[in-house]
């Protein structure tokens, strides 16, 4: 497969179903501009203390910049893969996970969100695992990103994944990982 690395032009060779630990079907797929509908119930579905592990933040409401920068994406700059499953014969978002190039072209910032009801059943691992593969196959070499000291969860998926955790100086409650790919 030859990547088409225009801008704006929508990958959908990224697109994979994967099982979760608990044998459910999830659809993995980079974002689309008609997703925001479905962001913004994702964001609404966040308690505020995932709001301020992801967003740094905990804004009850997403403003319109939030929902434009979130869900409207380049997908050569800026990228990310969406969870989506059925529930009631409505599809829902259950995750994201991005990475904006930071500085371009070779390195990259990383983000993972995960719906609370669905923390914990292995979905943000495959996330990881898809857009890291993804960014391997873009020429990415280093990712790195931020976490805050108690979010136990993604510090121990981070750390179970290969990423290097790493104190700053100045980093008040938040620790920083690095991957070199």
């Amino acid at each position: 497969m030859k990547e088409d690395l225009q801008k704006g032009v929508f990958p959908k060779y990224y697109e994979k179903t994967e099982k979760i630990r608990d044998g459910t079907k999830v659809l993995l797929r980079p974002i689309k501009p008609t997703d925001d509908k479905l962001w913004v119930d994702l964001y609404y579905s966040l308690s505020a203390l995932s709001k301020y592990y992801r967003f740094f933040t905990s804004h009850r409401e997403p403003t319109p910049e939030m929902i434009e920068k979130y869900v409207h994406i380049d997908y050569v700059t800026n990228f990310a893969i969406v969870a989506i499953t059925e529930e009631r014969g409505k599809e829902r978002m259950v995750g994201v996970a991005r990475y904006i190039l930071d500085p371009p072209p070779d390195s990259a910032e990383l983000a993972v969100v995960i719906a609370d009801d669905w923390q914990g059943k292995g979905l943000g691992t495959k996330m990881l695992m898809h857009i890291v593969q993804i960014m391997i196959k873009r020429k990415v070499k280093r990712v790195h990103g931020d976490i805050f000291l108690e979010n136990r969860k993604m510090m121990r998926l981070m750390s179970e994944s290969g990423f290097k955790l790493i104190d700053k100086e100045d980093s008040f409650g938040v620790r920083h990982f690095v991957l070199e790919l």
